[in-house]
């Protein structure tokens, strides 16, 4: 008992930021589901709308990540993330204005950059508060209550269109948003190290680990994307189970090992998550059945699982504390765009040469996302600019 109030004890200080980010991507994982029916049904828009729309608050939060990475350095996290979970909530309610798609593209762009600016803020502010020996598992458990919070705001969504109309979910995002920026000004504002010059956008530290993430992620896209329609070709039903299996493993891998990270070195977990992450592929590429797919969407969900935790403890002990919002910020618009470029990449690929191709090609993609994680591993002398051993 003793060592379980221990525990409960250590991650007490993290529970409102926890919290926080799991409320505010209620709010994203609610709009994300309903979206589509409202451009389609209210707006009388088409199905490129559908796409400009749900693809707009990705790209205003890769832009917004790094840039409240460096407001959070330089005039503190809480208050970043309090003005991110603030701005969701307004980017929630102007979803009831949004009586056109250039509104509502607008909007989404608002809500992406509150988004990116409470996700940025609350990473930086964990390792701040984090013994360095525990940050590989404390920031893995953020991201777990990130993808919960799209995850089950999904089905909030779902059911409070069905049960309430549109109304009722951007009014309900609107609440858990300012439930989130309650919970972040309860806690003190954390101590932070006085700034030392000015970083740049993409700091060095988080340029390679961002690339091997990057690269990763575009076996993620393709599963997320074509493994249906590529087992469907292949006469297997209910192919979207080799999806719904990597959830499973992605949160499950976290949840009891995600401390490897801390344990290992976050280079060589780095470098063996993508390699399981290729062998997931493989397993999905070759599939002749849903059993040998699901298998696969397993094996692709614990690889992914610690590649971000690993490549993300990289950036952050390579990276001056004064600095380390803005790396942050920067390595994670690096996950962002290896999606937004995953998708349709998959689809040029499936086009030309079949659907197995397409998971062939990101299963080269993770080899190479684990050849530089060996590169970034190598030992390095001292970075004079960020003050930290290589």
């Amino acid at each position: 008992m003793t060592a379980i109030a221990g525990k409960l004890a250590f991650y007490r200080p993290f529970v409102p930021l926890f919290g926080t980010i799991f409320l505010c991507l209620l709010g994203v994982g609610a709009a994300l589901a309903t979206l589509p029916f409202y451009v389609l049904d209210e707006l009388d828009g088409n199905r490129v709308d559908v796409g400009v729309v749900i693809a707009a608050i990705a790209v205003s939060a890769v832009i917004a990540r790094p840039i409240a990475g460096r407001f959070g350095d330089r005039h503190g996290y809480k208050t970043v993330m309090l003005a991110g979970a603030a701005i969701c909530a307004i980017a929630s309610a102007a979803y009831l204005i949004a009586g056109n798609v250039p509104v509502l593209v607008a909007v989404r762009v608002l809500h992406g950059i509150g988004e990116g600016a409470v996700y940025t803020a609350g990473a930086a502010w964990l390792v701040a508060l984090c013994p360095p020996e525990r940050r590989g598992r404390v920031v893995g458990l953020y991201g777990i209550h990130m993808w919960l919070g799209i995850t089950l705001g999904a089905l909030l969504g779902t059911v409070a269109q069905r049960t309430g109309g549109y109304p009722t979910v951007w009014l309900s995002s609107v609440l858990l948003a300012l439930v989130g920026a309650g919970l972040v000004a309860s806690r003190q504002r954390p101590e932070q190290p006085a700034s030392k010059g000015r970083a740049g956008f993409i700091p060095g530290s988080a340029v390679l680990p961002g690339i091997a993430l990057s690269t990763a992620a575009l076996g993620y896209a393709v599963l997320a994307a074509f493994v249906a329609l590529h087992l469907t070709d292949r006469g297997i039903t209910n192919g979207i189970a080799a999806f719904n299996a990597f959830g499973v493993t992605y949160v499950g891998v976290r949840l009891f090992v995600g401390g490897l990270p801390d344990k290992l070195g976050p280079g060589r977990v780095a470098i063996w998550s993508a390699l399981v992450e290729a062998v997931g592929l493989l397993l999905v590429a070759v599939a002749p059945n849903l059993i040998v797919a699901v298998a696969g969407g397993l094996v692709i969900g614990a690889g992914l699982s610690l590649l971000f935790p690993a490549l993300a403890l990289l950036v952050i002990n390579r990276t001056d504390a004064a600095h380390q919002g803005a790396a942050l910020g920067a390595f994670t618009s690096f996950w962002d765009i290896g999606l937004a470029a995953g998708g349709p990449l998959a689809g040029i690929v499936a086009s030309v040469a079949g659907y197995p191709a397409a998971f062939y090609t990101m299963l080269g993609a993770a080899l190479v996302s684990a050849g530089i994680s060996a590169i970034n591993s190598l030992p390095r002398r001292r970075l004079v600019d960020q003050g930290v051993p290589g």
